[in-house]
């Protein structure tokens, strides 16, 4: 039970990290590839999760789906981020190339 929120803490501070980083960061693909991890490792641990009353094992399993549609939700939100910032950065790129065929045309 520990072990899954010291986990669930290790996800949300990458996530935060994450948010923090600049995408042409180097670091940032390292944090994505860690987060998969913990993300996998999370699974895991619910997947071996064991508890002897019902009901308390209902409200863990039911706060742990809704942590992880928030972890969701995060993830979703900076995907969005990234993609639109990697498009203004195409944008930007074809109107400085645009600029520099016209003016080698000069």
């Amino acid at each position: 039970m520990k072990q899954l929120t010291d986990k669930n803490a290790q996800i949300e501070e990458v996530l935060n990290t994450l948010e923090n980083t600049p995408s042409e960061n180097e670091a940032s693909d390292e944090l994505v590839s860690n987060l998969l991890v913990l993300i996998g490792e999370r699974q895991i641990l619910l997947d071996d999760l064991k508890i002897d009353n019902v009901e308390h094992e209902r409200k863990m399993l039911t706060e742990q789906i809704s942590l992880g549609k928030l972890f969701e939700k995060k993830v979703f939100k900076l995907q969005q981020h990234i993609q639109s910032l990697l498009q203004a950065r195409k944008k930007n790129q074809r109107q400085i190339n645009v600029y520099q065929s016209i003016d080698s045309n000069k």
